[in-house]
């Protein structure tokens, strides 16, 4: 595992750029929702940008942190919920900064309805300063996004024996290219990646996953042996495989069911793919199973697609089990209504493709 390499002096320079990407401005109100885990270098350098700004910023602070692998705390801080006047502290923010994960979180719903944004925290220094947006790179994500919204068929293959298929246009899409600058955005410092759900019961096929692919929640380790899951009418029916692998995603669904007929863990979950050309691939290998140091990395390099099982609740869907699984896969190509956005692995349309900037190039 590699050391740090951010010169620590140089947080509060990357919170101000971050925050001034978020288009924040002297008088707003921002507030960090931190918990007994969050970096005290994270809370000194967000409050040193904001008062450098001419911000108003304050700290809530609560008991119980997300912890990845357990299953209970996919939801992430929904003890906000139970703390008298926490909500209508968050819902008076304009931009709240949030140290864990939380999405899909019902106190962020209705925040988001009443035009609060969020920006999730969750990676370590190098990360955040390396993933920092590049121009272009909002513009990319948004016409992806919109690709998506006129999309009505999309097909995954690969040589590794992918070949799925799937309905698109009954619910939603949602985006994220690493600041939160407009009302009700919610998106994560370093992510650029974009995410839809499938027409629920639309999903047929196989997904074959390979060496190399990741496994990002509740896992955190490359796929070491192949895997290949049996589709349709978007559950998983079979999982295949004779490693390590698919015994694990086999136990994982099982324990995930809240009673012996539930197939809500076996549900074709999020699909999509990373843009941010500052992230890269390998993080996994170079830092191990630290999320803080892979979290972003994982998802947001371009042309990773990311298969996840479980919830669609937050693409307006019925389906809200805490069991999810995220699988970003490598080498798949990608076809749009026919037309190849994402050829084996590598982005080839090129509205998506966004040139590498230099750390602390504000985004356009």
């Amino acid at each position: 595992m590699r050391p740090q390499a951010l010169n620590p002096a140089r947080l509060p320079l990357l919170f101000r750029k971050e925050l001034e990407m978020c288009k924040v401005k002297p008088g707003s109100l921002v507030i960090l929702v931190t918990d007994l885990t969050t970096r005290l270098d994270y809370i000194q350098a967000a409050f040193a940008a904001a008062a450098d700004l001419g911000i108003k910023v304050y700290e809530l602070k609560i008991a119980t942190p997300f912890v990845a692998g357990q299953i209970a705390s996919q939801g992430g801080g929904d003890a906000l919920l139970s703390l008298p006047g926490a909500i209508e502290a968050i819902e008076s923010a304009e931009l709240v900064l949030v140290f864990h994960i939380s999405l899909g979180s019902a106190w962020m719903q209705r925040a988001r309805k009443k035009g609060v944004r969020f920006l999730l925290v969750i990676d370590g220094p190098d990360e955040l300063e390396c993933l920092l947006s590049p121009p272009g790179l909002k513009e990319a994500v948004l016409y992806t996004r919109d690709l998506f919204q006129r999309t009505r068929e999309m097909h995954v293959s690969s040589e590794a024996g992918t070949d799925f298929r799937c309905r698109l246009g009954e619910l939603n899409t949602v985006c994220q290219y690493g600041y939160a600058d407009e009302p009700g955005c919610v998106d994560t410092w370093g992510g650029a990646h974009v995410s839809t759900w499938a027409n629920p019961g639309s999903s047929e096929g196989i997904i074959a996953l390979q060496p190399g692919d990741s496994w990002i929640l509740p896992y955190v380790r490359f796929i070491e042996t192949p895997v290949r899951l049996i589709i349709e009418k978007s559950i998983i029916r079979k999982i295949e495989g004779e490693g390590t692998d698919a015994k694990l995603l086999a136990q994982y669904f099982e324990k995930s069911k809240r009673h012996p007929g539930d197939l809500e863990p076996y549900h074709v979950s999020h699909l999509g793919w990373g843009l941010n050309p500052n992230s890269a691939w390998d993080q996994l290998a170079v830092h191990g199973n630290d999320m803080a140091r892979i979290a972003s990395h994982t998802r947001a390099w371009p042309g990773v697609f990311l298969f996840s099982t479980g919830p669609d609740d937050q693409g307006g869907g019925k389906n809200s089990t805490r069991a999810h699984v995220d699988l970003p896969m490598m080498g798949c190509t990608v076809r749009l209504d026919g037309r190849i956005v994402i050829d084996r692995g590598t982005v080839v349309d090129p509205k998506m493709i966004v040139q590498r900037g230099p750390a602390l190039q504000a985004a356009a």
